[in-house]
């Protein structure tokens, strides 16, 4: 091969930059920290381990370095938490999800509302007291949402039929009864409402699918690269906000001209968009476009933290019920049960008997196999854990999930069996955190929105394992997909045929 002279400074100034950036991102860790773990490519670190061998790496650099330890990924410093570290993060307010949150998942670029702190609180008081604290009058109605996206999603199945699940993992059955909370009984039955809420995050996450290379340099840079066609103009949920905005406009100005004309009659309906209505900070007299976004824009967001992860998870566990038949009658025959008791109409109470299909669910949620969280916690200012480890302001921490739903002493010497009535047997239902279970956080930080997911979830397989005998289509477990540390469920299809009418 022939270089010229000229190509000489070219090399010297690759070189010359290369080492600078080595040196400007060479991690400075100190005394007190957690144990940086060895690495042998500068500038890489330990980024291909983690992305393409997780569960191995993080688990051998815990049997090595102990709880917590420090690895150099895509250009930072991250700390790995693990069983007995984990709980302080999550219990104290010195870390934070919502700043790790801008980085890794910028959704405050298009819903502007996420800048402020505040709109978190009041999105988890929201949840807490207008959807979790009402869980027994939803009930009903997400029954019915659900037979209505069955019928429309699955159908008749006479003969065998093959449902595709890896285009939306079932998102469309889980956004009818969400909009039906949100938005009330009469827009969600509105197709597109239901469309829109369900595409919504598949949508945003579009632009997340390019890999955080940039990070390299800077976390930032990433994150401004990958907004750019956010800030030229491009916004991949503006048609989904438009058609929320359609919809629900005459609504609101016909609940507040009700409410005018009835005074002390008016009978309020049961869902979100009504409880916003009566909320000092969210009331109004008069609907605007600026009120109309306001509103929206706060929906959207509870979007966001429901239908995702609910849809993945229901997906799941369907595929985890499927793959095996040893449990189908065991499970089946309490919800034969359950559905004679009830005359098919379910109760909050009914809902808890379902304590089999409880347990189940909760093994499914623990051998997800996400081996970290998709939203990390940033630490706001230095800290020290405990055993005395201390990390600085900005550092971003990762849970090791692994850690605590496979530890041994929890769940005995092989941790990564299903126990399918784990859960039963210690009285540790679904929605119940605890130190060996992480899916849903930890402390006061945990999911608000857990019982309303972990119900909408039984209420929907419930239906499900009743009116159909569902299968893999190889008759075994089928396995879940893995990018780097994060788990989605399997894309083989599933198996659905009608049962015969108990």
């Amino acid at each position: 091969m022939y270089f010229s002279f000229e190509t000489i400074p070219a090399f010297a100034w690759v070189f010359i930059a290369t080492f600078v950036i080595y040196l400007i991102k060479k991690p400075r860790i100190s005394k007190n920290e957690p144990p940086m773990v060895p690495y042998k490519i500068p500038i890489i670190g330990h980024t291909l381990d983690y992305l393409f061998n997780t569960q191995n790496f993080l688990a051998e650099c815990g049997r090595q370095y102990g709880d917590p330890f420090n690895i150099y990924v895509y250009g930072q410093v991250n700390t790995i938490a693990g069983n007995e570290i984990a709980h302080e993060v999550y219990r104290t307010d010195t870390f934070s999800k919502a700043s790790a949150t801008q980085d890794s998942f910028p959704l405050h670029r298009v819903l502007k509302s996420l800048e402020r702190p505040e709109t978190t609180e009041k999105i988890i008081k929201t949840i807490r007291q207008g959807i979790s604290a009402k869980l027994p009058l939803y009930t009903e109605r997400i029954q019915k949402q659900f037979m209505i996206s069955i019928n429309k999603k699955i159908g008749d199945c006479s003969n065998p039929k093959l449902i595709i699940t890896a285009n939306d993992n079932f998102s469309n059955m889980i956004a009818r009864p969400v909009a039906d909370v949100l938005v009330g009984q009469e827009i969600s039955k509105n197709e597109d409402v239901v469309k829109a809420f369900a595409d919504f995050t598949k949508d945003f996450t579009s632009i997340l699918a390019i890999p955080p290379i940039l990070s390299f340099i800077h976390p930032k840079v990433h994150t401004q690269v990958i907004t750019l066609p956010l800030r030229f103009g491009w916004n991949p949920i503006g048609k989904h906000m438009i058609t929320l905005k359609e919809n629900l406009k005459p609504v609101l100005e016909k609940r507040l001209k009700d409410k005018e004309i009835l005074g002390d009659k008016y009978e309020p309906p049961l869902d979100i968009i009504e409880y916003l209505l009566n909320d000092p900070e969210y009331g109004t007299k008069v609907i605007t476009d600026d009120y109309l976004n306001k509103i929206c824009e706060f929906l959207f967001i509870i979007v966001v933290v429901s239908i995702l992860t609910t849809s993945r998870h229901i997906t799941c566990a369907l595929y985890d019920f499927a793959g095996r038949p040893e449990l189908w009658d065991d499970i089946y025959e309490e919800q034969v049960r359950i559905d004679k008791e009830c005359n098919g109409e379910l109760s909050s109470q009914h809902i808890n008997k379902m304590v089999k299909l409880d347990s189940f669910l909760r093994e499914s949620l623990r051998t997800f196999d996400s081996s970290t969280p998709i939203i990390p916690h940033r630490c706001m200012e230095s800290y020290t854990f405990k055993n005395g480890m201390t990390i600085p302001k900005g550092r971003i921490v990762k849970t090791n999930l692994m850690d605590i739903h496979y530890n041994t002493t929890a769940y005995g010497p092989e941790p990564r069996s299903f126990l399918p009535y784990y859960g039963l047997e210690n009285k540790f239902p679904a929605s119940r955190t605890d130190k060996n279970y992480f899916i849903f956080g930890a402390g006061k930080h945990a999911c608000p929105g857990r019982f309303f997911a972990v119900n909408e979830i039984k209420i929907g397989m419930h239906k499900l394992i009743l009116n159909y005998h569902i299968k893999t289509p190889s008759g075994k477990i089928e396995k879940k997909i893995h990018s780097g540390p994060l788990a989605s469920p399997p894309v083989a299809g599933l198996i659905f045929e009608n049962r015969k009418k108990h």
